[in-house]
């Protein structure tokens, strides 16, 4: 069983390393993800812990559009780095 307080480190991760502006990932993605780990949330759980890493300062984009999703804008990285 997967701690519930990591979800947002599981997000991190997935923004981190899977997604870029060529390959955003989307909500609906990262919900069925975790789900599929035994990890149970839904789009707003995702959308609102999306919006912490943001209101943290870390440089998680929204791209807009028929292929949009979130991704890590590792150029603007100075937390990792």
């Amino acid at each position: 069983m997967i701690a519930k307080k990591t979800l947002i480190l599981y997000i991190l991760q997935m923004l981190y390393k899977g997604s870029s502006w060529d390959n955003p990932i989307t909500v609906m993605q990262m919900t069925n993800v975790l789900n599929s780990m035994g990890i149970n949330c839904n789009k707003r759980t995702i959308g609102r812990n999306i919006q912490y890493l943001i209101d943290f300062g870390l440089p998680v984009i929204r791209k807009k559009g028929k292929n949009g999703g979130y991704f890590y804008l590792k150029e603007k990285d100075n937390f990792f780095n």
